[in-house]
């Protein structure tokens, strides 16, 4: 995956030089769509990159909250043998008495 600082800033450049200057895109391409046939790669690329990067930043929430319920779980599991022991400790003080 490239940075989304560099691909997103380069991709809207050349968006935006394409919707700047809708008579050299209709030069470029003179289509009877004229500048919109034109711009439509770039939209699709644009359109590929934010859908990717929106994939990947879904996949890193959904691995950051498997990794935090995990962490949940072994501090639960910490906690309790921490108690146990505690308990443990009391019953023999208790019982030394």
């Amino acid at each position: 995956m490239r940075p989304v600082a560099l691909a997103i800033p380069v991709l809207l450049v050349l968006f935006a030089g394409c919707a700047a200057n809708p008579q050299q895109a209709a030069v470029s391409n003179p289509s009877s769509a004229g500048a919109e046939a034109s711009c439509k790669p770039l939209v699709a690329q644009l359109q590929a990159q934010l859908a990717a990067e929106q994939a990947e930043r879904q996949r890193l929430v959904r691995a950051a909250a498997r990794r935090e319920e995990t962490l949940k779980k072994q501090l639960e599991a910490m906690k309790s043998i921490e108690r146990g022991i505690l308990e443990r400790e009391d019953r023999m003080r208790t019982e030394a008495r």
